[in-house]
């Protein structure tokens, strides 16, 4: 089978080269056959040429930025693979658990990964502020969709590339609440998903906008409001 990586980019000029021959030197070695997607989200550095750059890599590029759903909803458009991975561009979850990911493909059609199951490991915990606010969204993500997962915000995420793209047709969500938005879908459309531990080290250069988690919980609302719209005939 073949997977489709996605991986949203901003301002990444300094990093996504040396990352991306990391992830061509895994595929290679463990004989997977990849379609590597590079997502510029309207970067304000040189992202877009570097990424043009990148012969094993499709590169898609637009202005201005919109977000990371937005972004990621461009790659599943671009996608040509059976299956979509959804991935963030620091590599923050361990290549190896791909591994772990792959043979449970055909049996769901969503896998997601979570930092936060007991089984999960995370060498380098967040700051005490981060895991603050993680919990809380944890709770309220669950709460007001009727979730029971660890972790429904980790960039680590597969979906059977059909799905991905009927989710994709609906989409409406552009930020970081993208990643409820697509969990809700796969429930009200009763499609399997399995949430699955994974290596994790925290990024200490990636940072929380202020106002993020206002603007969060106004996407909860747009998604919930918008729940006819997600259903969809088999």
């Amino acid at each position: 089978m073949k997977i489709s990586f996605i991986i949203p980019c901003y301002n990444e000029e300094q990093d996504i080269s040396k990352k991306c021959q990391q992830m061509v030197s895994f595929f290679v070695e463990n004989n997977i056959d990849y379609e590597l997607i590079l997502v510029n989200d309207g970067s304000k550095d040189n992202t877009s040429t570097v990424i043009n750059s990148i012969k094993e890599a499709v590169a898609v590029n637009y202005e201005p930025n919109h977000g990371k759903g937005y972004a990621v909803k461009q790659g599943i458009n671009a996608a040509s693979g059976d299956y979509v991975f959804i991935m963030d561009a620091d590599l923050s979850t361990d290549l190896s658990c791909i591994l772990e990911f792959l043979p449970l493909l055909p049996q769901y059609d969503m896998v997601i990964g979570s930092r936060h199951m007991k089984e999960s490991v995370v060498p380098i915990k967040q700051p005490l502020k981060r895991r603050f606010i993680s919990l809380c969204c944890h709770i309220l993500v669950n709460t007001y969709f009727g979730f029971k997962y660890h972790d429904t915000q980790c960039g680590f995420k597969a979906i059977k590339t059909d799905i991905a793209k009927q989710i994709a047709q609906r989409q409406i969500i552009e930020g970081f609440a993208f990643d409820v938005e697509y969990l809700y879908f796969m429930k009200l459309n009763h499609h399997t998903v399995l949430e699955k531990p994974v290596i994790w080290r925290d990024d200490r250069g990636s940072t929380v906008k202020k106002g993020a988690s206002k603007s969060f919980m106004k996407e909860m609302k747009i998604i919930k409001k918008n729940k006819k719209n997600y259903i969809y005939e088999k």
